[in-house]
């Protein structure tokens, strides 16, 4: 071998080498970036973790101070409902027992709940009136013919308590039902009053089932018993008994407001007709006694009287979430109703 080809093949050696050391050299640093963002990604998942712990605790906390505010507030509202009675037992007082909504089981104003609201207030030895602020479009016949014979019945036994509505908005109806018991009805100008009559709302839909071609199958026993079923045309037997009923409810509507309004009221083609009246002509056919608010009334006819509210008691979670702006309501009207 010469020493051109050893030099040769030393030369390609040096050249492999250098080569070798080039690709080697990547590698490494292919590696250290690897172990770089390795080391990136779990530094940024502790740190998130961190940052979302701290968040959940923080979240934790606010929920039990929210909490313990809600309790105390309720705890409030009972202990200043507690001292309002308790210093009220010495002192006149004029009961205010607001009805404000619909009438009939399950909704505003039921009359279980409100019969025992008239027995709360004269279970007080000094009280010296009652004021109902009403505002109510009517609703159940039943329910408000009950608070009306309750409050009948508290006049007669408490001839010396004077039992005053004062109208807010409207007395339609049922509201107006209740209202006549009174007395004494005060309303203001513009306050809708009246509404003496029953109605009964449904439709027909069997000549919609005939086009569609859709028969319904309904088995009954007792051949009335299916008279209101909007997709049965309603008999002529039927229309005359639920007529019937309509008109029978209605007359003993008509004899609570003769009875309770007596010679004040002015017996007109429209009084008893379902027509609803402004403050200003019910008082002129006296529906109502005179025109007047809540405030102005209390204030000129108990200016030394004790206010105490008598309402229906409420679940404190519902009043809480009712001034949140989130209520649930369920209300089942019958379909007969006062409206």
């Amino acid at each position: 071998m010469s020493w051109t080809e050893d030099q040769d093949r030393n030369n390609e050696s040096g050249v492999e080498q250098e080569a070798s050391h080039q690709i080697e050299k990547p590698s490494q640093n292919t590696d250290n970036e690897t172990d770089s963002k390795l080391w990136l990604l779990l530094e940024k998942t502790l740190s998130e973790s961190v940052i979302e712990k701290r968040r959940a605790r923080r979240w934790r906390i606010f929920f039990r101070f929210t909490t313990l505010f809600i309790i105390l507030a309720v705890i409030g509202v009972g202990i200043g409902r507690s001292q309002l009675d308790t210093s009220s037992l010495d002192k006149n007082i004029v009961a205010i027992i607001p009805m404000r909504g619909v009438i009939g089981a399950g909704a505003e104003i039921q009359a279980s709940e409100y019969v025992s609201l008239l027995d709360d207030a004269y279970k007080n030895a000094n009280l010296k009136g009652v004021v109902i602020e009403m505002n109510s479009p009517g609703g159940s016949p039943v329910h408000a013919g009950i608070i009306y014979d309750a409050i009948r019945q508290k006049e007669k036994l408490y001839p010396t308590v004077p039992v005053i509505v004062v109208v807010e908005d409207m007395a339609a109806s049922g509201g107006y039902y209740i209202a006549s018991a009174a007395n004494e009805i005060y309303a203001d100008k513009a306050s809708l009053v009246g509404s003496i009559g029953v109605i009964s709302s449904g439709w027909d839909a069997s000549s919609l089932m005939k086009k569609i071609g859709v028969e319904r199958r309904t088995f009954t026993a007792g051949r009335n018993k299916d008279f209101l079923d909007p997709f049965v045309p309603m008999s002529k037997e039927g229309k005359q008994k639920w007529q019937a009923v309509l008109d029978e409810t209605h007359q003993q509507f008509i004899h609570a407001v003769e009875v309770g309004r007596g010679d004040r009221l002015k017996i007109t083609d429209d009084v008893f007709s379902g027509m609803i009246f402004t403050g200003v002509q019910a008082q002129k056919i006296g529906l109502i006694d005179g025109l007047s608010s809540a405030h102005d009334l209390l204030k000129k006819r108990f200016p030394d009287a004790t206010h105490v509210i008598y309402a229906p008691q409420q679940d404190p979670w519902e009043t809480v979430a009712k001034k949140f702006g989130v209520e649930f309501a369920t209300k089942i009207l019958s379909t007969v109703s006062l409206q």
